[in-house]
């Protein structure tokens, strides 16, 4: 579900963070980042953290920028879970947890 960076300039300094097993990053999602290919034996994991209050609701993203992201990844559970039907905000909600507070619309 990579999509690509538009207009990325190559010539912008890049900053290297070397890691030793069991080390963990964190960084705001708006900020470019990612690793060169695994070229180990075992496996990289990722931990992907929203905020977002109990009191919020879902909206279809039919005709929005999100509908074709909507579609990626209801096909993406059709083939891995060999389901005919998908709907993205069941989906969504399956995903969400609840940390702290009462559950209201999500």
């Amino acid at each position: 579900m990579y999509h690509g960076i538009y207009d990325y300039d190559k010539s912008l300094p890049r900053v290297h963070v070397p890691m030793e097993k069991g080390d963990t990053l964190f960084f705001h999602p708006l900020l470019i980042h990612g690793s060169g290919r695994n070229r180990t034996e075992g496996f990289r994991k990722a931990i992907s953290c929203h905020y977002a209050s109990s009191n919020c609701y879902y909206i279809d993203v039919k005709g929005t920028s999100q509908e074709f992201l909507e579609k990626e990844l209801e096909e993406i559970v059709r083939q891995r879970y060999n389901m005919a039907e998908v709907d993205f905000k069941y989906v969504s909600m399956m995903r969400g947890r609840l940390v702290k507070g009462e559950r209201k619309n999500l």
